[in-house]
């Protein structure tokens, strides 16, 4: 069961592009994310650095060391229980929910990778000689630019790297229609939701998408993610909310942006997510306290 003080980490909070994946490698300074949080994406990291590491989980504590996998699923509390990089190396790639049903086949279904039928979940343990391609993979990928072609490279890596992972594991083929569809789904709702923060958003519409009641809608969500949908949607508007508080925008106008037109509902559940009031969270930004 989620802890009530982990945070939701998402592409907004750190201040990345919403993108189908991300990536980033984690080799020097203070680790950032030292405490328990989840992501709205799923996650896969490689561990490279060469000493130990606790990674801890809603399902226990797992020791990690270098060579190893680690798989996420969205919404999971998790924390690599370290305070700095150096040592603790690891690249961690972010994949939303729809990249990885358009990168599946009938024989391979990618969730599986995070689902109960991958027998080495949370942690694939790999010997070096099986492991070593992956940092060639990944040192390939860092060496990218941002040009369109360098893109679509960029893209098949992130293809090959799950393409191996999936061989790696070795899962025997089943049929995972239904669920599937679920989990595509919620994926699609999620970055429905991404796109249109700064608008109001129904329930009733995003249910009359996909030809389901309200109610259906809103068990489905939880079934998959483990959270409220509307518990989500406030997270991820005030999420928003503190990554604007940055800019030079007055708290009304942001508060505007991220889908409030009634300020007081703003600030109670800024203030019931983040500990404090927008303004208070804005004074912490200009004493470099955040």
């Amino acid at each position: 069961m989620r802890k009530p003080n982990a945070s939701l980490l998402s592409k907004l909070s750190l201040l990345i592009p919403e993108n189908d994946y991300h990536a980033v490698m984690h080799d020097h300074a203070g680790n950032t994310s030292y405490y328990e949080h989840y992501h709205d994406y799923y996650e896969i990291t490689f561990y490279l650095g060469d000493r130990e590491a606790p990674y801890r989980t809603e399902s226990g504590v797992y020791t990690v060391r270098k060579g190893d996998v680690i798989f996420c699923r969205m919404f999971e509390t998790h924390i690599m229980d370290c305070a700095e990089n150096e040592g603790h190396m690891r690249f961690c790639m972010g994949i939303e929910p729809r990249i990885l049903g358009d990168y599946s086949k009938k024989s391979a279904n990618l969730y599986r990778l995070f689902s109960e039928q991958n027998p080495q979940y949370p942690i694939l343990h790999l010997d070096m000689l099986s492991f070593q391609k992956y940092p060639h993979m990944i040192q390939e990928f860092q060496q990218l630019g941002n040009s369109p072609g360098e893109e679509i490279i960029a893209n098949s890596i992130i293809h090959r790297i799950l393409g191996s992972l999936y061989c790696d594991l070795a899962l025997e083929p089943v049929q995972e229609i239904a669920r599937l569809r679920q989990i595509q789904v919620v994926g699609s709702i999620l970055h429905d939701i991404e796109e249109n923060l700064a608008t109001p958003i129904s329930l009733k519409d995003i249910a009359g998408k996909y030809n389901y009641s309200v109610t259906y809608v809103c068990k489905l969500f939880k079934s998959v993610t483990g959270t409220p949908l509307v518990s989500y949607v406030i997270e991820k508007r005030i999420g928003r909310a503190r990554q604007l508080m940055y800019q030079n925008l007055d708290i009304v106008e942001i508060a505007e942006q991220v889908g409030y037109h009634n300020y007081s509902n703003f600030y109670k559940g800024f203030k019931k997510i983040v500990g404090m009031s927008p303004e208070e969270y804005r004074s912490h930004i200009a004493e470099g306290k955040q």
